[in-house]
């Protein structure tokens, strides 16, 4: 009975010895740079095989939850982003729009300009010669 009481301790120590080590290797995957993130990760993906099946599902959701987390933070910025990019298009198009309206004044004024001067087309619309 000793022995089975011991060896659940150990066990429930071992787990938590080894929750506190995952947490830490989340955290270094999640600050860690691309290349060494890959690393990182399969350094835990092998520690999770030596792991019991519960221990191994515990640590797996943990590390779910940690990476939808900051996954959340991600797509914040992603949507902020996209915002961004909305705003300056709109902004490009109304400048675009403002220049076409320029350019088509600045043309029908010359036009009039140079019918008037000339004595062409308007004169003789208007019944003048």
């Amino acid at each position: 009975m000793k022995t089975l009481k011991l060896s659940v301790a150990l066990m429930l120590l071992g787990t938590l010895a080894i929750a506190d080590t995952v947490d830490e290797q989340i955290t270094e995957i999640q600050n860690a740079a691309p290349q060494e993130r890959v690393q990182l990760m399969n350094q835990l993906k092998k520690d999770l095989s030596t792991l019991g099946e519960e221990d191994r599902v515990q640590v797996m959701n943990k590390l779910r939850i940690k990476m939808q987390t900051d996954g959340e933070g991600v797509h914040e910025l992603q949507t902020q982003s996209r915002e961004r990019s909305r705003l300056n298009q709109m902004q490009e198009t109304q400048n675009m729009q403002r220049a076409q309206n320029m350019q088509q004044h600045q043309t029908a004024s010359q036009a009039m300009q140079q019918g008037l001067t000339s004595g062409g087309v308007a004169n003789k619309f208007m019944g003048r010669k």
